[in-house]
């Protein structure tokens, strides 16, 4: 009887593990905790840079479903070692076990760079359609590409394989996982579960983070929104579909840093211990979640002839009102004057 439960607990831990990354679907949730559900796509990776004189491997781990990039690693060598030792057709887990163990060798150098290179990368060279379809010829002439400008080497050999697995799996194995806003906020936390974030989000294809925009003496209070107002927002993810607006919108600054897009609120629903959660659309098909506190006003995304059109009737009323105390200091004038 104890095993039982002791067996009926860890089913419940993995089912609870895996709600992080289902967005609280409890059906998903059980299915990844059971295995059937695979929501990751891991790329396994090594090159060979011989006039440099140097190999190394990588792991990088796509959600293809939700479509970001859970988290990459790699690791570095000035040796061939690594090219000639790795075999990508073992299964993730070992070669996970074999770059840690790597990263523990005296030949190897610091990969950092190379990683943040590599998820840049991705995402400018938008891999996740040939990801999602497993397309190893493109994916391996686009990641020789990208190894070759990260090292400065026109003559990389490049060699990758495909392997499925799940979120629960990396979290249990011990990979750190980057999902975009998933743990940033309380909010996010108590909301996980709730029934309607869960119904709202399942009406859309994706969910991106979003930031709305600050108007404090200008702007709209958010428990004033209303479905349909258009209103300011930032997009804050890294995520593939928040650099895909950016780029379709051209919503960049001379600097080349993002600047502020429209969006349409769809609905927003408040919580005691957190302020409000305002869904908007960014795009078709894609909602941008932004937590926001009580008594904040939101710049409203309004048509400069709208602006001018009140800027008008504030003029003409204090024309009226200069009119009329210029009308009344004369007036006293004139009573002043008869009674002298």
């Amino acid at each position: 009887m104890t095993e039982q439960y002791d067996s009926l607990g860890e089913k419940t831990r993995m089912i609870d593990i895996a709600m992080k990354y289902t967005r609280g679907d409890i059906v998903k949730a059980k299915e990844m905790a059971a295995g059937q559900y695979l929501d990751i796509i891991v790329m396994k990776g090594k090159f060979l840079a011989e006039k440099k004189g140097m190999s190394g491997i990588f792991l990088a781990f796509f959600n293809y479903i939700q479509e970001y990039i859970a988290n990459v690693t790699s690791v570095i060598s000035y040796r061939p070692t690594l090219f000639e030792k790795t075999r990508i057709f073992d299964d993730w887990k070992t070669l996970n076990g074999d770059l840690l163990a790597y990263k523990q060798g005296s030949d190897m150098v610091d990969s950092q760079n190379f990683t943040y290179f590599l998820i840049d990368s991705f995402v400018g060279y938008d891999v996740f359609p040939d990801v999602q379809e497993q397309n190893l010829d493109d994916l391996t002439k686009t990641v020789t590409e990208i190894i070759g400008k990260s090292i400065n080497s026109d003559a990389v050999k490049c060699q990758i394989e495909m392997e499925s697995t799940n979120s629960m799996e990396l979290e249990l194995t011990g990979i750190p996982i980057d999902v975009p806003g998933g743990k940033s906020s309380e909010l996010a936390e108590i909301t996980r579960e709730d029934e309607r974030i869960i119904k709202i989000e399942r009406e859309v294809k994706y969910v991106i983070d979003g930031k709305a925009v600050v108007a404090p003496v200008h702007g709209k209070n958010v428990s004033d929104l209303m479905p349909g107002d258009k209103i300011k927002v930032m997009l804050t993810g890294s995520d593939v579909v928040s650099e895909k607006i950016m780029k379709l919108l051209n919503s960049y600054d001379v600097e080349g840093e993002r600047m502020p897009i429209t969006g349409r609120v769809k609905t927003k629903i408040f919580f005691e211990k957190g302020g409000y959660l305002i869904y908007a659309f960014v795009a078709k098909g894609v909602l941008a979640k932004i937590f926001e506190e009580e008594n904040v006003k939101i710049l409203l995304d309004q048509p400069m002839d709208e602006v001018v059109s009140e800027s008008t009737i504030f003029d003409k009323r204090l024309i009226y009102i200069l009119g009329i105390v210029v009308g009344l200091i004369i007036l006293c004038g004139i009573i002043l004057f008869q009674l002298l």
